[in-house]
């Protein structure tokens, strides 16, 4: 997922994290460190990701 964010964001991969995602890309979920509540983030966050379109920078 920091792949498919850093290409859709023309970011290089080193610069990207998940705390350098703007904040509605983000689950709405409490990070609980239990398998089933992390994999649900995560396939919230993948799920938005998908569905992301950056507004495009530049002139």
């Amino acid at each position: 997922m920091k792949t498919l964010y850093a290409t859709k964001a023309g970011l290089p991969l080193r610069a990207v994290a998940k705390g350098t995602m703007p904040r509605e890309l983000l689950s709405r979920r409490r990070h609980t460190h239990h398998a089933l509540d992390d994999a649900i983030e995560q396939a919230e966050l993948f799920a938005n990701l998908m569905a992301w379109s950056p507004v495009p920078s530049g002139p």
